[in-house]
């Protein structure tokens, strides 16, 4: 099995032109990112978090165990993806930068290579994008229910409950006392409440991550849909995020193509979010 990543993804759907194929042979690509987080996730085996519908996701899926960003901080590393090239190619290695410039006339977002293949681009839930350039039309609109019928749809969705603050899980509580606590870090109990705090956030995350999915399979879309499940960079602590160290650049990634990539695969190689 070779390797699958996201831009690949991109182009292999978009390389027929409109009229070769029928919309219904075209996969929608749901992309998620979440902010802020590192592969703390059950199914990469963290101890003391609850993850279960990211874990199904794995194992309907490919999880890859080494997965980094091009940078530690949102604008910088978005604006990357968005483009499938390294942020200084085009200007935007600057976090928010002031003075934006637009793309290279031969440079195009992701967005807009799809939508000239026939997708409808849109939005949904979180709408961050945080780019360091101005560039035109990003998405047609909110949501995909607003494309045209048998149109394959493009969605980027941020869920940024992991961004500090954290938000607890009050329905599933984690014992500060049962998590493991990275060793360049003081085991003290205010940083176990903290990194527990962390955690309880990423189990929130997790829960949103299963509505997204049961929606999916509610509108009978689960089987046709690539869900890519990926973080934007590493997670919001000391040594993390903005930080050139793998907490601020190992994140999760997770793809599951129903019928093309076999469930439960687990891929070891090097992976970069701009792939």
């Amino acid at each position: 099995m070779r390797l699958i990543a996201i831009h690949v993804i991109l182009v292999s759907v978009a390389l027929p032109s409109v009229a070769d194929a029928a919309p219904v042979s075209r996969p929608n690509i749901l992309w998620i990112l979440a902010e802020d987080i590192c592969p703390d996730i059950a199914c990469y085996g963290t101890k003391a978090v609850k993850t279960p519908n990211l874990d199904r996701l794995a194992a309907d899926g490919v999880l890859f165990k080494h997965a980094y960003s091009t940078a530690p901080v949102c604008s910088a590393s978005r604006s990357a993806m968005m483009v499938g090239m390294y942020q200084h190619c085009v200007g935007a290695h600057q976090h928010r930068t002031a003075d934006k410039q637009p793309l290279p006339n031969d440079v195009h977002t992701y967005t807009q290579h799809l939508r000239a293949a026939g997708y409808y681009a849109c939005t949904e839930y979180g709408a961050k994008t945080d780019l360091n350039f101005t560039t035109s039309k990003l998405f047609d609109g909110k949501g995909w229910k607003n494309r045209k019928p048998g149109q394959p749809f493009v969605c980027q969705a941020t869920i940024a409950t992991t961004h500090r603050t954290f938000k607890r899980d009050k329905q599933d509580p984690i014992d500060p006392k049962a998590v493991e606590i990275p060793p360049y870090y003081p085991d003290h109990p205010l940083t176990r409440r903290d990194w527990a705090d962390y955690l309880e956030s990423m189990q929130l995350v997790d829960k949103q991550l299963g509505k997204i999915l049961k929606r999916l399979e509610d509108e009978k879309l689960a089987d046709n849909t690539v869900v890519v499940f990926l973080g934007d960079h590493g997670r919001c602590h000391v040594r993390g995020k903005q930080f050139l160290y793998d907490g601020g650049l190992h994140v999760p990634l997770i793809i599951r193509w129903p019928g093309t990539i076999k469930p439960g695969t687990v891929r070891e190689e090097l992976v970069s979010a701009i792939d």
